[in-house]
């Protein structure tokens, strides 16, 4: 009698758990960063570029700002107090220069929104700048939902 109650138990406190609410969380922080900075090391190499290395100052330079594009409402690369990427960065202790900064909106995954980075003109250029030796990943995801502030900052 004691199994069956136990199972009973084990499958209302599962339920009790479980999110109903659609939201799936992105999950690790260092996988997704891993992962991406993989993926761009790659590109790169394609085209003969020297690999690009994770920066703990860039990282925090657009998590900052993907917070900040949250609280604005607004994918754009001037904060809340019109800091550009520029000063973002310096802030963090970034001490090289800013090559550009890519932004998204949305409920793609980090993947995707890089996928659709490299489809640009503009955004492509960012990532590919020969110049280019440090990379920071930065997202906020809001809560309750699956919308997700994406920010990539790229720097010499």
């Amino acid at each position: 009698m004691l199994r069956p109650l136990s199972a009973a138990l084990a499958l209302l406190l599962l339920t009790a758990c479980a999110d109903t609410s659609g939201v799936t969380r992105l999950g690790d922080p260092d996988e997704i960063r891993l992962r991406h900075l993989d993926a761009v090391n790659a590109v790169r190499q394609s085209d003969g570029l020297t690999e690009l290395q994770l920066s703990g100052e860039l990282d925090a330079a657009a998590e900052t700002h993907a917070r900040d594009m949250y609280v604005q409402q607004r994918a754009w690369h001037f904060g809340s107090d019109l800091t550009s990427p520029r000063e973002r960065a310096f802030r963090a202790g970034y001490q090289g220069e800013i090559v550009g900064e890519n932004l998204s909106e949305g409920t793609d995954s980090d993947m995707s929104v890089l996928e659709s980075w490299l489809k640009f003109r503009d955004t492509r250029a960012v990532i590919m700048d020969p110049a280019a030796r440090g990379l920071g990943l930065g997202w906020y995801q809001e809560p309750n939902s699956n919308k997700t502030w994406w920010v990539q900052v790229i720097g010499q």
